[in-house]
């Protein structure tokens, strides 16, 4: 069984650390991971040895919570704010004692030390009391041979609070006192409190883009049933239930369009910021909103099935994972609080040789106990992780682990399937040549007119093209293998393959364009009417892709069952050099391998079934979310949208975070090395000498730089060259009959100078694009006017 728990009160390295040692050795549990960042433990243990109350009790021992995940207080700011709390009473108590302990320095007004030091001991242990949560987990995690950063912060703090104690009881005997470290053992736990609220909210910053993510479902949904509008709980909800949406809703269940039509945003789960249009029979996605409309939809997915609830789980799973560069980190963190604990001893006894004074060698050794910073070097990894994952699931890609993420930026190979891939999946009319006097629009409703009554795989496509005609067929026949033969308005006609055609066809009368396609010859009985050619077409990102690849660097090679010249005609039109044809399935392993051997770090692309052994052999396996379950089960990596664009967005995401680390990593090892020598008073001779707080400081100073160095993943960096969209147009476009149309309206819009992202739909008579803010409105109009239609409205909004 493997179980989650909500871990509380972790607060470095050296705690998640010795809680996975711990548990790891309970009988019973296979293996062990916990998470600093997303403060959570995943066991994978045998129930029928060891039961979930034995893992929480063991976890408690050493000074920690553990309750079952989804139990825990439900507030991410929880710890954030109960540590602001203490901090905020400390330093109202702390003012005073610095006063106390320093304002004699500057001749200002003190009681004398025998009224003096009794004030300030009242102080500092008040302050003590307040932080007793540091000497509590510290002494939990030295019993149970797990010493954490706790145990450094409680013993520097407790050994100047004893020294100042006993100075002030010889003061009383007699003794002449001049130094007590009331102050810095006060202001020791002030400090690395405030250091852990500030480094708490900005791990919560980091973790904002997974934490947005869960919070878009609604609570709450709409559901018919027996004719009434109810609302119930989305956790209520069950499969079959048809859910009421209106415009401003987010769709909570993975289902299909009952009634009525609506545009969709979808950017939550694919990246994609233009709405789609959406109507009955259509799929609609969790995570999705209405952006006007209205629809009832039946639920197919409901819960932890739904596709966003599974991007979610992806995600959180991936922000909690482990990278391997991480290893050595816990490694160091594992023996760096009993090394700093000696280093101390160490200096405290050198000092105390050289000077034989005590106050200086509790200075220093104090000093060397609280500089010191496990944390720094323990969330150099794990925040990058997170910050990762999160700015990647904005765009629609998915790491399932941090081992992706990490590897992601050696990819010097891509392997891409064609199909569904590089190409859309589906055949669409990509040529037409019209060899008669007759306009296509009188041509067109003919030929759909017959393909509307077949149920062939290509027809749908032919219709499309051609636009939905309400004329009818007489004698309609359908020939086998060949194609349909039938009368309208009084005319017979065939359209199908060269077989089918009544008589002999002149040779070089095909255009060289339609070589490597589908042809679709459609005739009378005494000529050749026009051809269409079908064929499976290019994404419109692909070649925006495949150049970004290129231009890092990256090797790119197209894989594809099809012939060489289907083949050649795709690599072509994307830009990419080296192709495999007429690949079997269980030959693109092979492939994967052969590149592999020849030195390359390997990303395999695919969406098939026949893709996921190479999937699973390649370095890098990334899926198209839109691809089978098989094939994302075997990818490392997903891309939500099945956009191209991912993949190189992918690798800049991982060269991004995988720096960040390599900077927290350096920063972690520098401030220790240069840190603990310098808190030790190595440079004491040139009159820097560190207190016991200001050395605190500096330790609160390094675990806040990783972890802010970490937000810069989540910024995004500037697209250099690429103009900046500034209005958005929505064009109501009349005259559009078919597919023959919108190409022609698409061409013309994309033609216009500083125009961007153009979409054109058939079925709402529509066109939106972006545009930067030199695109005018009449320049669009007269762009449609110059191509035969005319735009009735048009919109413009700011983005």
């Amino acid at each position: 069984m493997i179980k989650k728990f909500s871990i509380g009160g972790m607060s470095c390295s050296a705690c998640s650390s010795g809680i996975e040692r711990h548990v790891s050795k309970l009988n019973g549990v296979n293996s062990v991971s916990v998470s600093l960042i997303g403060k959570e433990m995943t066991v994978d243990f045998d129930e029928k040895v060891i039961i979930i109350e034995n893992i929480i009790e063991n976890v408690e021992k050493l000074g920690y919570t553990a309750v079952e995940y989804g139990k825990a207080n439900a507030d991410k700011k929880f710890d954030a704010n109960k540590m602001k709390k203490r901090f905020f009473i400390s330093l109202f108590i702390l003012l005073p004692l610095i006063y106390l302990c320093m304002g004699g320095m500057i001749n200002l007004p003190v009681p004398n030390r025998q009224i003096n030091f009794p004030i300030q001991f009242c102080l500092a242990l008040a302050i003590l009391i307040i932080n007793k949560k540091f000497f509590i987990n510290g002494v939990k995690a030295v019993i149970n041979k797990s010493p954490n950063m706790d145990t450094l912060v409680s013993l520097g703090s407790a050994s100047a609070f004893i020294y100042s104690v006993v100075m002030t009881i010889f003061m009383y005997f007699g003794k002449e006192v001049t130094h007590t470290f009331f102050d810095s053992s006060a202001m020791v736990v002030t400090l690395v409190t405030l250091g852990k609220w500030l480094e708490e909210l900005s791990k919560i910053k980091t973790g904002d883009a997974i934490e947005k993510l869960g919070n878009l479902l609604p609570k709450t949904a709409t559901v018919v049933k027996e004719g009434e509008y109810i609302t119930v709980l989305t956790s209520e909800l069950k499969i079959g239930d048809i859910i009421v949406l209106k415009a401003g809703e987010y769709v909570a269940v993975d289902g299909v369009v009952v009634e009525g039509n609506a545009g969709v945003d979808k950017s939550a789960i694919t990246g994609e910021s233009m709405p789609v249009e959406i109507g009955v029979g259509d799929n609609i996605t969790s995570g999705s909103i209405v952006k006007e409309g209205h629809l009832l939809v039946r639920a197919e997915k409901v819960g932890g099935d739904t596709l966003f609830s599974k991007i979610v789980e992806i995600v959180k799973t991936a922000g909690a994972s482990k990278a391997p560069i991480q290893k050595f980190a816990d490694k160091v963190s594992g023996i760096f609080v009993p090394t700093v604990t000696a280093l101390a001893i160490i200096t405290f006894v050198v000092w105390i040789l050289i000077s034989k004074d005590l106050y200086t060698a509790f200075n220093f050794g104090i000093s060397v106990l609280v500089v010191s910073c496990p944390c720094a070097l323990g969330l150099a990894t794990p925040v990058a992780v997170m910050a990762g994952t999160g700015k990647s699931a904005k765009h629609g890609i998915l790491f399932k682990n941090a081992e992706a993420l990490q590897n992601s930026c050696k990819i010097s190979c891509v392997l891409l399937d064609k199909t569904a891939t590089i190409t859309v999946g589906k055949p669409k009319v990509t040529d037409y040549v019209n060899f008669t006097g007759e306009s296509d629009q009188t041509i067109f409703p003919i030929i759909s007119a017959l393909e509307q009554k077949s149920s062939h795989p290509l027809a749908d496509c032919v219709v499309e093209h051609c636009g939905v005609t309400d004329k009818t067929v007489e004698n309609y026949q359908y020939v086998l293998g060949r194609g349909i033969i039938g009368e309208v308005d009084g005319v017979k006609y065939y359209i199908g393959n060269k077989e089918l055609i009544p008589f002999e066809i002149e040779k070089g009368l095909i255009p060289d364009s339609f070589e490597g396609k589908t042809v679709l010859y459609f005739a009378d009985e005494i000529q050749l009417v026009s051809v269409l050619a079908l064929s499976d077409y290019v994404k419109e990102d692909s070649r925006e892709a495949i150049e970004k690849l290129n231009s890092y660097g990256i090797k790119t090679v197209m894989i594809t069952g099809d012939n060489y010249s289907v083949a050649k005609r795709i690599a072509d039109q994307v830009g990419i050099d080296e192709f495999e044809a007429e690949v079997l399935p269980e030959d693109k392993y092979q492939i994967v391998e052969k590149y592999k051997k020849a030195g390359y770090f390997t990303a395999m692309v695919g969406d098939g079934i026949n893709d996921s052994p190479a999937l699973k052999a390649s370095d890098v396996g990334i899926a198209m979310g839109t691809g089978t379950d098989i094939a994302i089960d075997s990818a490392e990596v997903v891309v939500a949208n099945g956009s191209l664009t991912a993949i190189p967005k992918t690798i800049e995401i991982s060269k991004k975070s995988f720096k960040i680390i390599k900077e927290n990593l350096f920063w972690a090892f520098f401030y220790n090395v240069l840190g603990i020598p310098l808190a030790g008073g190595a440079l004491s001779v040139l009159g820097v000498v560190l207190t016991p707080a200001i050395a605190s400081a500096m330790m609160c100073i390094s675990s806040l730089f990783v972890v802010t160095n970490a937000l810069r993943i989540s910024r995004e960096g500037k697209d250099k060259g690429h103009k900046k969209a500034s209005d958005e147009f929505t064009l109501t476009i009349e005259g559009m009959m078919c597919m023959h149309c919108v190409s022609k309206v698409k061409e013309a819009l994309e033609a216009i100078s500083g125009v961007l992202d153009v979409k054109v739909d058939l079925k709402t008579k529509s066109a939106t694009l972006k545009g930067i803010s030199s695109v005018t409105e009449q320049s669009l109009i007269d762009a449609i006017k110059n191509v035969g239609f005319t735009v009735t409205d048009i919109k413009r909004t700011k983005i």
